[in-house]
């Protein structure tokens, strides 16, 4: 197989640090849009957006805690839960937007300098302070995962905790989970693929060049 061209990998290395950022904004467009809903014992339930779903989730259970509804054990035991659980859900998201943005941002602005220009490694140190060793670039990728499979977990404690066994949930196209998984496999299969060109090409994020 011929070997790709330098201009080729660079232009694929720059790809590499945008497609957080991409995926991230297709992940976001898609998590507006009403796309869930949930079937209990034959009968469908509105049609809501991620957020949505993580809002409704998240008041229902506080108004149990706080006393305005009625509910047993069980159910306050999934609704501590699922306030865990929505926590995470935005953590996820702030970790990842985070990394996303600021590989997106630092590597433009490195990459349009010299690999020893000043401004190239202060762009990379302000990279690195907000992801500073490439495990936690990986882990913050599939932080996302976590994000995304908010409908099945609440799913599953609804199984669970609620003995809502009958119940099941479904999208209009793939489920949050899967889009997710898809886009961070193509970020990171791109990123560790392509780690031995980033510094052959002298375009490594993690490497500080100064001139000789």
């Amino acid at each position: 197989m011929k070997a790709l061209s330098s201009s080729t990998l660079r232009l694929l290395i720059r790809i590499a640090y945008l497609l957080p950022a991409i995926g991230g904004l297709i992940l976001l467009i898609y998590a507006l849009i009403p796309h869930i809903y949930f079937i209990y014992d034959g009968a469908a339930y509105e049609t809501l957006s991620t957020f949505t779903l993580v809002g409704n989730t998240f008041s229902d259970c506080s108004a149990l805690l706080d006393g305005t509804t009625d509910g047993s054990n069980y159910a306050a035991v999934f609704s501590y839960l699922m306030i865990f659980f929505g926590i995470l859900f935005w953590i996820g998201i702030i970790c990842y937007t985070v990394m996303a943005a600021s590989a997106a941002i630092c590597s433009c602005l490195a990459f349009s300098q010299k690999p020893t220009a000043k401004e190239s490694n202060q762009a990379k140190r302000w990279f690195r302070f907000f992801c500073p060793n490439r495990g936690l670039y990986i882990f913050s990728n599939l932080l996302i995962l976590l994000s995304a499979a908010f409908p099945h977990i609440l799913l599953y404690f609804y199984h669970t905790q609620l003995g809502y066994t009958s119940m099941s949930v479904h999208f209009f196209g793939i489920s949050d989970l899967v889009l997710a998984a898809i886009l961070v496999l193509l970020n990171l299969v791109f990123f560790i693929a392509l780690l031995p060109a980033q510094s052959a090409e002298h375009l490594d994020m993690y490497r500080l060049y100064k001139a000789k």
